[in-house]
């Protein structure tokens, strides 16, 4: 089988032309016959010369005796008490009572806290208004870019050096 020879592949084209390389090559068939086997060597000595011996290293100290084992020690002092936990959900008191304005050139006072009041029902709703006018209807516009080389395709459109053409397979 060829495989495709091209200095500019048409990048559908590519990873077709990349698996029949891969192919060729995991088949053996690339490369021209091989020459005959070369004469054998002498064969070596299986051993080496044996090397000096080593200094003797320092000997370990005396592993531990097994005595039983000892008594029981002392329990532990409590540990602390851990931090407090959050509040729980309750319903919200009543609104205080609105503070004592003080002097006019004086410091404004902190907000007071919100009142737990009810909220009113939602009310109707409205109609619904008039529909616009429909806009002016645009133009499409359709742009390819073909491949630059023959796909090999029967009808596909391809970029000839500038000059649009419908490869014929």
């Amino acid at each position: 089988m060829a495989i495709l020879s091209s200095r500019n592949y048409d990048r559908n084209m590519l990873g077709n032309v990349l698996k029949q390389v891969v192919d060729a090559i995991n088949a053996g068939s690339i490369g021209g016959p091989t020459g005959a086997t070369g004469a054998g060597g002498a064969t070596g000595s299986s051993t080496g010369a044996t090397g000096n011996t080593g200094a003797a290293g320092a000997t370990g100290p005396t592993g531990a005796t097994t005595t039983a084992q000892g008594p029981a020690g002392p329990v532990g002092a409590n540990g602390a008490t851990g931090a407090t936990g959050q509040t729980g959900p309750g319903p919200t008191g009543p609104q205080g009572a609105q503070g004592v304005t003080g002097p006019a050139n004086g410091v404004t006072g902190a907000t007071g806290p919100t009142g737990a009041g009810v909220t009113g029902p939602t009310g109707a709703t409205g109609s619904a208004g008039v529909t616009g006018p429909t806009g002016a209807t645009g133009t499409t516009a359709t742009v390819i870019v073909p491949p630059s080389s023959d796909p090999n395709v029967v009808g596909q459109v391809w970029n000839n050096a500038g000059v649009l053409t419908v490869s014929a397979g």
